[in-house]
């Protein structure tokens, strides 16, 4: 099982990190979502290919968070 780390603009509070977990636990492969939005960060554990950096990226896109590009595993 690998971790991602992906640093998010636009996660400002705990309804942030709640949707951010609802949204990316909807991916296939995700198996636990961290989120903070004290660091920006979320933490991504992924039992499978299907759940890569860029698909990620699109949900939180279109549930209106950016994802930063060059924070990887």
């Amino acid at each position: 099982m690998d971790t991602l780390v992906l640093r998010v603009v636009g996660m400002s509070c705990a309804g942030c990190e709640q949707r951010i977990d609802a949204v990316l636990r909807r991916v296939e492969g995700v198996r636990e979502v961290i989120a903070d939005h004290t660091t920006g960060a979320v933490r991504v554990r992924v039992g499978s290919e299907l759940a890569d950096r860029g698909v990620l990226a699109e949900r939180l896109d279109a549930a209106g968070y950016e994802v930063i590009e060059g924070v990887g595993r």
